[in-house]
């Protein structure tokens, strides 16, 4: 004689008859700690950045790169604030264009 019983249950209600703790929490936590930590590791992860770093020895013995650096002077300096420009005087043409007169003053003799 065979006796076959079937359960269907999920997980959490597994878990909560058999009386274990829910780590359901716990799980979103753990995941999202390692997100952040896979992200942050990734964020130097760029294949120009690791071709230098595995080959600046090289690059720095290079004829070429010699030859470079001593031609290119590096001056690092703050940035040169533009020149202050005076406003040209206009107010006695404005003023003329608005009465429809000439700016220019007449002379008395």
């Amino acid at each position: 004689m065979q006796i076959k019983v079937e359960i269907d249950v999920k997980p959490e209600e597994l878990r909560r008859f058999l009386g274990l703790p829910d780590v359901a929490g716990l799980q979103d936590d753990l995941m999202a700690f390692l997100k952040d930590k896979m992200g942050q590791a990734s964020d130097g992860l760029s294949p120009a950045a690791d071709f230098v770093r595995g080959n600046l020895e090289t690059l720095k013995s290079s004829a070429a790169v010699q030859r470079l650096l001593s031609t290119v002077k590096v001056r690092v300096s703050e940035p040169e604030p533009p020149p202050v420009v005076a406003p040209k005087k206009r107010k006695a043409k404005a003023a003329a264009a608005k009465t429809g007169k000439s700016a220019k003053k007449k002379s008395t003799a």
